[in-house]
């Protein structure tokens, strides 16, 4: 995957990196998050997910991460992040695969008073099938062949028809 190309950061409290006027990471698309904040682009490399966002307007949002779950319990990385007017910050948080795939979820309080806030999945194609492609696909696919094995075996018994009778043993 790409590296996360950013203006100089600075190292957060709490882990993360953040800079103003940031480059938008590769990977994703625009995704409006409320009428204020935007997802410019987002992707997942080496356990960690970058997200871009921009703001038009002074801005708070929380972004929660994908957890593995180990005992029943999950604890889910989380960062809150401040954006000041016309401002883009990168965002990087440690995200677990989860069914193979890594997310991230942003939330503000308009979008949890819309009941509809975004989340970005990890767009890893290097688990699971050796082909890549959707679940949907490994479906057909094995029915395909389960189809001609069935023709196989269809073909196998009339060309046998022609055969003398054998004895079985």
């Amino acid at each position: 995957m790409l590296g996360v190309a950013v203006a100089p950061a600075a190292a957060a409290p709490n882990g993360s990196t953040t800079s103003t006027n940031a480059t938008v990471v590769a990977g994703g698309h625009p995704v409006s998050v409320d009428g204020v904040m935007t997802i410019q682009g987002w992707e997942y490399e080496d356990g960690r997910f970058n997200v871009t966002l921009t703001a038009s307007q002074y801005h708070v949002a929380t972004l929660a991460a994908s957890a593995r779950a180990s005992e029943r319990v999950a604890h889910s990385p989380y960062r809150q992040v401040v954006l000041e007017g016309s401002e883009s910050t990168t965002v990087s948080i440690p995200a677990d695969r989860v069914d193979g795939e890594a997310s991230v979820s942003v939330t503000t309080g308009a979008c949890i008073q819309s009941g509809s806030c975004p989340t970005v999945y990890s767009d890893d194609t290097s688990l699971g099938s050796p082909f890549g492609g959707s679940p949907t696909l490994g479906w057909l696919g094995g029915a395909g062949i389960a189809v001609l094995s069935m023709v196989a075996g269809a073909l196998y018994v009339v060309r046998r028809r022609g055969a003398e009778p054998r004895e079985a043993r």
